[in-house]
């Protein structure tokens, strides 16, 4: 099975064509056409302020420019004083649906059919039958929605149809679960399933607007923010997971294994370089297509938590970095626990 990339951009929010989100939109498709080249963009829902004519045009200009396929979530100000989003539906497209991408079902739902937010009976039984058709055929799953189970001020899991959304999210076993609405970026692992909110292009907190890069392969999963302050390349450690990132065995070191990693770059790498714990720099193989390996030697590193670190330089002399903590223990026992990262704890926004 070939990995799945694709780009995720926090939400929009583009009101008018002067204001410095629609601009970071516009950069993002640029990026993704002319550096990043995913499998698909993902939106993450407020596409647009208040659901106005001239907002919908803004948003057609950024999914114009694209030249991979793209799809949209219902965020609510998607919804701005049109509960059945039928300005989403005409500009857009259907309100929830769900796609294949190399072994992977793509699930958007609707979080926004009731105010604040809740679902129907009627998706939540959609949703139950798709993430089980999916795991029937052999598919890995992916959750999208607009609104964060985690969101600090808001009452999630008390909005209608929540309850039976729980009931599948918790005894199924999904990949990940992509959100926006929070405006800030977090990583949740509850020790069963992964949560992942990403920072807003409009109003962002946290940091400066951007997009994250999800590189999905297997049980290797592993994601990267690029800001708009950030020119030069860029390089993921997608294997061995990062420990926030892990809920079972096979996503820790139990031996001897190789690292792997990802990059992109305008330009050709001259240097690939990786260390773990602060030891020594040495050079990672190169695998060709932008890709390298490092040995991680798994035999004889002490039980517990270790960091593998990275750095690669162009051709233009620019670095791009990543550094990882990883778990690690030879009787490949992990029992994972709830963490977040970062911990947030006030939000201006939602």
């Amino acid at each position: 099975m070939e990995p799945v990339i694709f780009v995720w951009p926090g939400d929009l929010h583009p009101e008018f064509e002067d204001r410095p989100n629609y601009k970071t939109a516009l950069w993002m498709a640029d990026q993704v056409n002319d550096f990043i080249r995913p499998d698909f963009v993902q939106f993450a829902g407020d596409n647009v302020q208040h659901a106005r004519d001239n907002e919908w045009a803004l948003f057609k200009n950024v999914t114009g420019k694209l030249k991979v396929p793209w799809h949209a979530l219902v965020g609510d100000h998607d919804a701005h004083h049109d509960p059945g989003c039928h300005s989403y539906q005409k500009n857009v497209g259907p309100t929830y649906l769900a796609y294949t991408v190399k072994g992977y079902r793509f699930i958007c739902l609707n979080t926004m059919q009731f105010r604040p937010l809740g679902m129907t009976d009627e998706q939540v039984i959609w949703f139950r039958y798709e993430v089980d058709a999916a795991l029937a055929r052999g598919e890995r799953v992916i959750v999208f929605q607009h609104h964060y189970p985690f969101q600090v001020w808001e009452d999630f899991l008390n909005a209608p149809g929540l309850a039976a959304w729980r009931d599948v999210v918790q005894t199924r076993p999904i990949t990940a679960l992509f959100a926006g609405h929070t405006h800030y970026g977090q990583i949740a692992n509850d020790g069963r399933h992964l949560y992942v909110a990403t920072r807003s292009i409009g109003d962002p907190e946290g940091g400066p607007a951007g997009f994250a890069i999800v590189y999905l392969d297997g049980e290797d999963f592993a994601l990267t923010y690029r800001s708009m302050d950030q020119t030069g390349p860029v390089v993921l450690i997608t294997h061995p997971r990062r420990a926030i990132l892990a809920t079972k065995s096979a996503h820790i070191v139990p031996g001897p294994l190789d690292a792997r990693v990802r990059a992109w770059s305008k330009t050709k790498f001259i240097s690939a370089r990786a260390r773990i714990d602060n030891g020594d720099w040495s050079s990672m193989q190169d695998r060709g297509d932008m890709e390298w390996t490092f040995p991680i030697p798994g035999d004889t590193l002490a039980k517990g938590e270790h960091t593998l670190e990275v750095i690669l330089t162009n051709s233009d002399n620019q670095e791009a970095t990543d550094r990882i903590t990883f778990a690690c223990d030879l009787s490949g026992r992990y029992n994972p626990y709830p963490m977040v990262e970062p911990v947030v704890r006030e939000t201006k926004f939602c």
